[in-house]
């Protein structure tokens, strides 16, 4: 079960998020609970301490205590390095704080939108579920990506594939996708040794491919997806899957 805590300082959006979130588990049949509800940032400290695995936490920022909602991701992190940290607030100039910090927040939701708030709470615990349900109790490295006020946090293994989409680079998951602003050149530099260039628009993660054909000049992936493959790099792709393969 993947537990999740709240902590809002007004308590009528506080009563809205759990409404919200349980109607959600309750509706889809997830392994997921609301444990600790609360406008007390000190109480989800409390109740964490009653949980030795990862949790999902949606935080305010101003949370009119002596601890704010950054001061108390940081206590978070102490214990959960690997939690799920999702921050609700107005203040949307505060968010470069979460890199600052290195607090590895999930996602950055602004008050401001409300018609956004449900679609964005239910994103993030698919999200969340997807990533407890695959890593079990192992540390794996992320790629952090900067999608306008939001940092975003991808597991490197559960990425399939980067492609270049015009201005802008397409990352794809098997749970999710993400557009963001960078080049593949500077992205391939920050991932591991399992992900190579099969074309010049397109990375792609050895873990995931199926089939190469040489003849369509494309790469078929496990999830049904397909990146383009250049001639050129064709045997370069070919050699570093074999060698991936015979190395696991």
């Amino acid at each position: 079960m993947l537990p999740i805590y709240l902590c809002e300082d007004v308590v009528n959006q506080l009563i809205y998020l759990e409404k919200l979130i349980s109607n959600y588990i309750l509706m889809e049949e997830l392994d997921m609970k609301v444990v600790c509800m609360t406008t007390n940032p000190h109480e989800v400290l409390e109740v964490q301490k009653e949980f030795n695995y990862s949790g999902l936490y949606f935080l305010d920022i101003e949370l009119n205590s002596d601890i704010d909602g950054f001061k108390l991701a940081e206590e978070i992190r102490k214990k959960d390095p690997r939690g799920y940290i999702v921050f609700i607030t107005t203040h949307s100039e505060l968010s470069y704080i979460t890199f600052e910090r290195h607090l590895e927040a999930m996602d950055y939701i602004l008050k401001d939108s409300p018609e956004q708030i449900p679609f964005r709470i239910i994103e993030c615990m698919k999200e969340a579920l997807a990533l407890y349900s695959s890593i079990g109790n192992t540390v794996q490295k992320t790629l952090t990506l900067k999608i306008g006020s939001r940092y975003i946090y991808v597991p490197i293994q559960n990425i399939y594939c980067i492609k270049a989409n015009e201005h802008k680079l397409l990352l794809m998951t098997d749970y999710s996708s993400y557009e963001f602003y960078d080049t593949l050149q500077n992205i391939l530099l920050r991932l591991d040794s399992s992900f190579l260039l099969c074309h010049k628009s397109c990375i792609v993660n050895l873990r995931y491919i199926m089939e190469l054909d040489k003849f369509s000049h494309s790469i078929q992936l496990k999830n049904g997806q397909s990146c383009p493959l250049s001639s050129r790099n064709y045997f370069t792709v070919k050699k570093r899957l074999n060698e991936f393969i015979n190395l696991g």
